[in-house]
């Protein structure tokens, strides 16, 4: 069983291990037809599924449990009575969190998302209350930041999303409220020091990250304003692509693929820091003859604009073409 998963039971009750169990998906099992589970004394229940495989019943929560935290929780018996039981999830010692910057730190002030990286997997559905953005006056920056919380699927990295309807020129919210950046200005991103891991284990210390605004930008990527290294027959030295401006960190992870003739190379990726540069290192000695690198053309750079069109378009200027999406290259 994962060290996470080891409860214990409040209230002096003692409860047989063949009713409430955690089994090794992080789901709570329970016999009977039907269970909710609260965290502490919420009046409300927790957001999950609920499976029934004959007479045990099964609560996958929406988000993980957190160690630390007492639950409780209510199961229906066959003839329809409800029980009761609390468990409280025992923290195991685990080393405190950190946190990192995987976006660049200087991006247009119309930019969309900021990605941070932590070095554990971390308590969902409270970044709001965690995250704040103050500007170069130290002023809080009041609706930053969009509600929609999207984490990688192993919880540790989280994309903030700077609010859209803010970021976009003449909008509501952009009228009535400013944009989130402003140009020129450097801004301060506060991640508070309470933030939990789900292992219970809080961060310890506030951490803060400078991001410095430039001009907003409403650029299309061009892959033609691009430099590419070319290696060596033979060789695994690594195809290098660099960039004019940051594109997003995330999204170049998956964006390109090699071709020779029908067959895809394979490789390893590495982004840099910045976000300006990509790499990719070939799982054989490359062949010789002409290659193809393949890319997405909803590959954004930091403002949201791909390589179809912008992300903002005016219906009064003409139609921007759709930029190249191939780039060619002979080994020799």
């Amino acid at each position: 069983m994962k060290p996470w998963l080891v409860f214990c039971l409040l209230g002096g009750v003692l409860l047989h291990a063949a009713e409430v169990r955690i089994n090794d998906q992080g789901q709570i099992e329970a016999p009977g037809a039907d269970v909710r589970v609260f965290r502490g004394e919420a009046a409300a229940p927790l957001f999950g599924s609920v499976s029934k495989d004959h007479d045990t019943v099964r609560f996958a929560p929406t988000l993980p449990f957190v160690a630390g935290e007492s639950y409780r929780v209510e199961f229906q018996a066959a003839d329809g009575t409800w029980s009761t039981k609390r468990l409280r999830f025992e923290r195991p010692k685990t080393e405190k969190p950190t946190v990192s910057l995987s976006s660049p730190a200087v991006l247009p002030a119309n930019a969309l998302k900021i990605y941070l990286h932590f070095s554990h997997p971390m308590e969902q559905g409270v970044f709001l209350d965690r995250i704040t953005l103050h500007r170069q006056d130290e002023s809080l920056v009041h609706g930053a930041f969009r509600e929609t919380e999207l984490w990688s699927p192993d919880g540790k990295r989280l994309t903030l999303w700077l609010h859209p309807g803010r970021q976009k020129t003449g909008v509501n919210l952009n009228i009535d409220e400013g944009p989130v950046l402003r140009p020129g200005e450097t801004h301060t991103l506060k991640i508070a020091a309470s933030w939990r891991s789900v292992a219970g284990v809080p961060l310890g210390k506030e951490t803060v990250f400078a991001l410095t605004a430039t001009a907003p930008d409403h650029t299309c990527p061009d892959a033609q304003r691009w430099q590419i290294t070319v290696p060596k027959v033979g060789t695994r030295d690594a195809l290098t692509l660099t960039f004019d401006e940051a594109l997003d960190p995330a999204m170049l992870h998956s964006a390109f693929r090699i071709q020779t003739g029908a067959e895809t190379v394979p490789g390893t990726v590495q982004v840099a820091a910045e976000a300006k540069s990509w790499s990719f290192t070939p799982a054989a000695s490359w062949q010789p003859g002409p290659h193809t690198l393949e890319i997405d053309p909803l590959l954004e750079d930091l403002a949201g604009n791909n390589l179809q069109h912008p992300f903002e378009v005016d219906r009064d200027q003409p139609v921007s073409h759709p930029q190249a999406t191939t780039l060619r290259f002979d080994v020799r």
